[in-house]
């Protein structure tokens, strides 16, 4: 795992994905990031290309969705 300086928010993505089924567009991500987290615009972006970079993560055409590497790394978290 590399270093992430908003860790909090990096879960709670993980999170917020799996609420939703494992899929959500970026506009309602970044929405949910900025509210809870206060994480927005460049860490927003820092923490997705992380996630994406680890394979947690992956993007396409504006909804970023977990991977089976994401699924299985959210099922320790409490949801």
């Amino acid at each position: 795992m590399t270093h992430d300086p908003f860790p909090a928010a990096r879960k709670g993505i993980l999170k917020q994905l799996s609420r939703l089924g494992g899929s959500a567009p970026i506009a309602d991500l970044h929405a949910f990031s900025t509210q809870r987290f206060q994480v927005a615009h460049r860490e927003f972006s820092l923490v997705m290309e992380g996630l994406v970079g680890e394979g947690l993560v992956g993007w396409d055409d504006g909804v970023f969705a977990l991977t089976d590497k994401g699924r299985e790394a959210c099922k320790g978290m409490l949801l």
